[in-house]
């Protein structure tokens, strides 16, 4: 087998975006995951990945507003956004209410400072097996929450709900507040 391409920090969140970490290693790649090298010295930008928590309350159907709360323990950060949303109103896509879905925080580098941080959330569904491959409505991927965080300069952390169903779909660019417990 070919050696591993080592994905920096950058390239590895950009790549959860869209894909699961199992993923890279059938693609050739490498995410640097800090929970895979703990204790070690290495010579590569480590991706912190931490557990954490999303929980959605729709505190308004129309217009539509919602608290949404990512709830990162390990660290003491909570991610908050309180309220409505900047896109069209004719078609909303709201986030079906959940109540502390496990998931991971990808973080580059440090973890993003307390105050203001845009976010965009989508929502990936599960996806049914091709062919006669499994049991009838079986699928083979988990619906998934991802939610970029991002400054002015970059995507400064992804978080990664699985095993949601329809849950986000679509992005808003409302800021999303760090604070820190």
């Amino acid at each position: 087998m070919a050696e591993l391409v080592h994905l920096t920090g950058e390239s590895a969140l950009a790549f959860l975006l869209i894909h699961d970490p199992e993923e890279a290693q059938y693609l050739g790649l490498h995410i640097p995951l800090k929970s895979k090298h703990l204790g070690q010295t290495v010579d590569f930008e480590l991706v912190h990945d931490t557990p954490g928590f999303l929980t959605v309350q729709t505190t308004k159907p129309s217009p539509l507003e919602q608290t949404i709360i990512v709830n990162v323990p390990e660290r003491g950060l909570v991610f908050e956004h309180h309220g409505p949303f900047d896109y069209p109103g004719a078609y909303p896509y709201p986030l079906q209410d959940c109540t502390n879905k496990p998931g991971t925080l990808y973080v580059r580098g440090e973890y993003p400072p307390p105050g203001q941080s845009g976010f965009n959330a989508q929502q990936f569904p599960q996806y049914p097996l091709k062919g006669d491959v499994g049991p009838p409505r079986a699928t083979s991927v988990a619906g998934r929450v991802v939610i970029d965080f991002w400054n002015q300069q970059r995507i400064t952390a992804v978080v990664r709900i699985l095993q949601v169903s329809a849950v986000i779909q679509g992005a808003d660019k409302i800021p999303l507040s760090l604070v820190q417990e």
